[in-house]
């Protein structure tokens, strides 16, 4: 009679241990998406943003272009602060020159998520090579250097 006794205990405590394993596995593949799906969403939104800035940029080299002298360009493009709920940084760097046409990248970076995103521009007025925290960003044509400046 002993023996039936065990019996009851055993198989409880095995399908306690299944399910247990069964919840940790469904934790552990739900984290995995949500951490995926967050990487993804965050790529996309740096990817919007640079090519926001860059779509700035070539505006204000069109407004330079324009005139022959020209004495003030200030273009305000409002970025959000966060990207996927994580800071991110800007950087602008020059990749090239051809003839007239100055050749740059766009590199959009969450480092947190760990995350970033190129965009290649390629203007008539030279850029100055910065790295600017994400927010609100100003792009202005400074007069004494014949360039355009993005600050934060």
């Amino acid at each position: 009679m002993r023996d039936r006794a065990v019996s009851p205990a055993i198989g409880f405590v095995t399908t306690l241990a299944i399910t247990l394993l069964l919840v940790i596995s469904l934790f552990t593949s739900t984290g995995s998406l949500v951490t995926a799906e967050r990487d993804q969403t965050a790529q996309t939104e740096l990817e919007v943003l640079g090519n926001s800035l860059a779509d700035q940029l070539a505006g204000a080299d069109t407004l330079v272009r324009a005139t022959d002298a020209p004495t003030t360009v200030r273009v305000t493009d409002r970025l959000p602060e966060r990207v996927a709920g994580e800071q991110y940084r800007i950087a602008i760097e020059q990749v090239g020159t051809t003839g007239d046409a100055y050749r740059y990248r766009l590199v959009v970076t969450s480092p947190s998520v760990g995350v970033s995103a190129a965009v290649d521009l390629t203007t008539g007025t030279p850029i100055a090579e910065t790295t600017v925290d994400g927010g609100p960003v100003t792009v202005t044509y400074d007069r004494a250097t014949g360039t355009l400046e993005v600050t934060g």
